[in-house]
């Protein structure tokens, strides 16, 4: 095997192993959310009676909210180093082994935050580039978190002003009362 096949070799690895670790990145991602929201909706469906509302929709909210920071943000930077390096790889193996990959070459060109992006596009003022970022997945996640961020802040601070405790003192269940008057029996 020459100094080229051992390359190509080496390059069809990494960009298989590459393209396998974005796949993952973001199907982890998406896994972690199903649970978030299925602890999410279960606190709502068995805590709501027992539960201040307010704390609750508070509750509710922490496991997205934990998950945003501590999963969506950090393996979405990932994912996007990864897909910046597939498109360098892809630019090298075009160039050398004249083949013509561009599966990953366009996203790794582009600014793959939305909040930049927006920024950069604001200054242009062209009505689909505004819409191209608005229409991407990215934008709907950061709409709906920051949303979610105020609803929490919101019903944290309802809640504190309430002055209730966080779980609600439900009555002891009482004996049924005994019958009063006289008592006939059929015989």
């Amino acid at each position: 095997m020459d100094e080229k096949d051992r390359a190509m070799e080496l390059y069809k690895l990494e960009y298989e192993k590459d393209a396998e670790r974005y796949d993952n990145v973001y199907r982890s991602i998406w896994n972690i959310f199903s649970y978030m929201t299925a602890v999410a909706a279960g606190f709502l469906a068995f805590g709501a009676e027992r539960i201040e509302p307010h704390a609750l929709i508070c509750i509710a909210s922490v496991p997205l909210i934990f998950w945003f920071w501590t999963t969506y943000l950090p393996l979405d930077r990932y994912g996007t180093d990864v897909i910046k390096r597939l498109g360098t790889i892809e630019g090298t193996l075009n160039k050398e082994f004249r083949v013509d990959l561009n599966h990953f070459k366009p996203n790794a060109c582009k600014e793959l935050s939305v909040f930049k992006k927006l920024r950069q596009v604001r200054k242009t003022k062209k009505g689909s580039d505004i819409w191209e970022q608005v229409h991407r997945a990215r934008f709907a996640i950061g709409i709906f978190f920051i949303l979610l961020h105020l609803v929490f802040v919101y019903h944290l601070i309802a809640h504190y002003r309430t002055g209730l405790p966080l779980f609600i003192d439900k009555p002891a269940a009482s004996a049924p009362a005994a019958p009063t008057g006289n008592v006939t029996i059929n015989r």
